[in-house]
C-alpha cells in the first residue's frame, strides 16, 4: 500500500500537515521529496520565467485555430 501526505520536518521529527489514516504502531518506510519551490512565486513570476520559451511560426498567433484545431489558413488580404 502507498499512501502519499505532506509533513513538515522540525530537526528531529516529521509532523503530518495532511491526515495519516494508519494503525498505530506500525513500521512504514518514508520516501522524502522536498518541495524546494519558492513559496513567494506569483502568476506573474510564473509567466515571466516562461515568456520567449516556446517557439512557433512566425504567425502564430494570427493563425492560432490553423496550428490549434487544424482550420484552413485565413486568406491573406493585400
Amino acid at each position: 500500500m502507498i499512501k502519499t501526505i505532506r509533513a513538515h520536518y522540525t530537526g528531529s521529527v516529521f509532523k503530518p500537515i495532511d491526515e495519516v489514516d494508519l494503525q498505530e504502531d506500525i513500521d512504514v518506510t518514508i520516501s522524502i521529496i522536498v518541495d524546494d519551490s519558492d513559496k513567494s512565486e506569483d502568476l506573474w513570476d510564473i509567466l515571466d520565467r516562461n515568456t520567449g520559451i516556446v517557439d512557433g511560426p512566425p504567425d502564430w498567433s494570427s493563425e492560432h485555430d490553423h496550428y490549434i484545431h487544424g482550420t484552413p489558413k485565413k486568406e491573406i488580404m493585400e
